[in-house]
């Protein structure tokens, strides 16, 4: 790297470990590494009803957004690309990651080192826990906790500066019965980073030492930027990650009065624990417009304080009356697990009916109680492979009535019992958000005839006299009947597909259900259904087709995200792309016809001067659309240009130039070569 970088300040790349996931490498395990929440470890073994999604990785923008230092964030990056972006010339790199990823990390960090002495490496994320993370990859500093205060410290900067949340879409990639769909339609929130239940076994626990760090503290921060967020992208879904989001009440409270005065129906997916849900109320969260809870009902043995004294399979079902879709989760190969118990619990769990439900193996992850508790006792597998502590593999201490081997056959197991009685999840979904719309329907005829009104202090429906006339929750109502319509294009193909006989009478009651209080089938809703069959046919095809041939689960890689931040010559750039296919946006100028939403997104700090840009290229969209024919013409002309070069070099009997014009036309990285300034 040349030494202008140093004198023009530091440069800092954020990425992730690199692809391909869910791949077998030197670096990766297969199972438990597809960086796909859904199919690894909620809709597992559910086939083509299984939902595909990956999630942006979040913590790379939060830094991104949070310090003053020029930054370019690489998010899903291939060898390939961050190889390429190193040469670009930066002073140092951040790498974010798990446990199970510290030999990618650890190539990486070695490649950087031979090939970029200068460049300073810098290590976060909960793979930061690890014992022997000194030994394992060559860095130079790393973060154990919250990341934003500990890089402004690192660079001089403020570390008790307010935290700027990033404006952010959730999903980087969604297929649904082998149909991509829409990820620009949802976003997340961060209102604070932690826990303080400290589950012996629980990572995020014990990163922030069991404190809770708030980001968003107040109703009133999380309604402006749920407002900025609908503003710039016209979203009102939002994702909320926090591990016990209800945890303050008061918080959810107040943000619930300023969406009512204001006439704004949110909706939020959320993660709680049963005590916080039973402390606000279900009445509550469907007015708040909560949608979908994550809860934790982890066994049925009195082992959890947060558990204590809760009849969770009641309370889930009350959940899912009100149209509250819950996703459960569940602790395998616990201490007190033998063969009938662990039966008996799984049994358990199904038995709440969830609309999904998540089984993890317990893994003594390092840095928690649980881990250090098992060393103590000589219980932990003395050099087991880090890569393969994914909680769906196998046990990495012994167990007293288990074997190691044993535990991934007996989880797969888990799943098919879960999806063999209740079906797939995407079909209880559907029955959730329909029968949540009917029973809003109802209350709200029964407290017009009760004269019940919403008491905000009290949190419940009281009696207020005279019937009052509640237009919020009509608008709510309006909503939920609008979410359960979007299900019925998926009803046939569920209903085709169906694994056996009870979930095929299962999907056509609920069809007529939706006939009955949706109304008939629309045009368009009959077009939709025809074009998920066809395209949940050729993923079925495609899912036979590997078992057939031994290769195991269908891996679809997420794409490749680079962002640039404070870059003022150019503008914020978000470029985008996935193996041949690249699309690059410009977010100071946008393309015609793109809502100004897209254009904003990932400003950090420039959005300002990005809807400037934005306005004066919109004055021009002649200018603009020639201007990217010209530059479609460039591309072809450079490729054009590479292909013969690398054929007059193959004439020349050139090997070398030729097989490096050959990589450069053909897109793939030939060898790691540093740039000429590394050399």
């Amino acid at each position: 790297m040349s030494n202008s970088a140093y004198r023009e300040g530091p440069r800092l790349l954020l990425t992730a470990p690199f692809k391909p996931y869910g791949v077998r490498t030197r670096w990766a395990e297969a199972d438990g590494m597809q960086m796909e929440l859904w199919n690894n470890q909620i809709t597992r073994e559910q086939g083509v009803h299984s939902m595909r999604a990956n999630f942006w990785t979040f913590p790379l923008y939060f830094l991104a957004e949070n310090i003053s230092v020029p930054t370019t964030v690489m998010d899903f990056p291939s060898w390939r690309a961050f190889v390429r972006e190193l040469r670009k010339g930066y002073t140092h790199v951040g790498i974010s990651f798990i446990q199970t990823n510290v030999l990618k990390v650890k190539r990486m960090a070695e490649f950087i080192r031979k090939r970029f002495p200068g460049v300073k490496i810098l290590l976060g994320g909960h793979g930061t826990m690890l014992p022997d993370l000194d030994r394992l990859v060559p860095h130079d500093s790393a973060c154990r906790g919250e990341g934003i205060r500990w890089l402004r410290r690192y660079f001089g900067e403020e570390p008790g500066a307010p935290i700027r949340h990033p404006l952010l879409h959730g999903v980087a990639r969604k297929i649904v019965y082998g149909f991509r769909t829409r990820t620009d339609d949802s976003s997340i929130l961060f209102p604070g980073l932690g826990c303080t239940n400290r589950c012996f076994f629980c990572s995020t626990s014990s990163l922030y030492g069991g404190q809770y760090v708030p980001v968003l503290s107040t109703g009133r921060s999380m309604f402006e930027l749920c407002r900025r967020i609908e503003d710039t992208f016209g979203i009102r879904e939002f994702a909320v990650i926090d591990e016990n989001f209800l945890f303050d009440p008061e918080r959810a409270t107040e943000l619930l009065a300023l969406m009512e005065r204001h006439g704004k129906t949110y909706n939020f997916a959320i993660f709680s624990s049963a005590q916080s849900i039973r402390r606000v109320g279900v009445e509550f969260l469907v007015r708040l417009g909560v949608c979908a809870v994550w809860m934790g009902i982890e066994t049925q043995a009195d082992v959890f304080e947060k558990l204590r004294g809760i009849d969770t399979r009641a309370l889930v079902n009350r959940l899912q009356a009100n149209g509250i879709s819950v996703i459960s989760s569940s602790i395998l190969f616990m201490e007190h697990h033998d063969a009938d118990g662990l039966n008996r619990d799984i049994d358990w769990a199904i038995g709440h009916g969830s609309d999904m439900h998540q089984f993890m193996q317990l893994t003594p992850l390092p840095g928690t109680p649980l881990f250090a508790h098992y060393t103590a006792q000589g219980r932990m597998i003395a050099n087991f492979p880090y890569a393969k502590m994914s909680g769906q593999q196998v046990l990495n201490f012994a167990h007293p009535h288990f074997r190691s081997e044993e535990a991934r056959e007996l989880t797969r197991a888990a799943f098919r019992r879960k999806y063999d009685r209740d079906g797939p999840g995407i079909i209880n979904m559907a029955r959730t958000a329909l029968w949540g719309y009917v029973r809003a329907e109802r209350n709200a005829a029964r407290r017009r005839r009760l004269g019940l009104g919403w008491d905000a202090y009290a949190r419940s429906y009281e009696p207020a006299g005279e019937a009052p006339v509640d237009s919020y929750m009509a608008r709510r109502t309006a909503m939920l009947r609008r979410r359960a319509a979007e299900f019925r294009p998926l009803l046939w193909s569920a209903y085709v597909f169906a694994p056996n006989r009870r979930t095929r009478r299962k999907c056509a009651r609920l069809i007529a259900a939706h006939r009955r209080y949706l109304g008939r089938w629309s045009s368009g809703d009959t077009a939709r259904s025809l074009l998920l069959l066809t395209t949940a046919a050729l993923e079925a095809l495609r899912i036979a087709a590997r078992r057939v041939c031994g290769r195991g689960e269908l891996v679809r890689q997420p794409p490749t995200r680079r962002m640039e931040y404070r870059k003022q010559e150019h503008g914020p750039r978000d470029s985008t792309w996935n193996g041949k296919e690249r699309k690059s946006r410009d977010r100071g100028c946008g393309h015609a016809g793109r809502k100004p939403s897209l254009v904003a997104e990932h400003a950090g700090g420039l959005g300002l001067t990005a809807v400037r840009a934005l306005a004066a290229e919109r004055a021009a969209p002649g200018r603009r659309a020639g201007r990217r024919r010209l530059d479609g013409w460039r591309r072809v002309g450079r490729r054009l240009l590479c292909a013969v070069r690398a054929g007059l070099a193959f004439a020349a009997r050139d090997r070398g130039a030729h097989d490096r014009r050959v990589g450069v036309a053909a897109g793939r990285l030939y060898r790691d070569r540093p740039g000429p300034a590394a050399r």
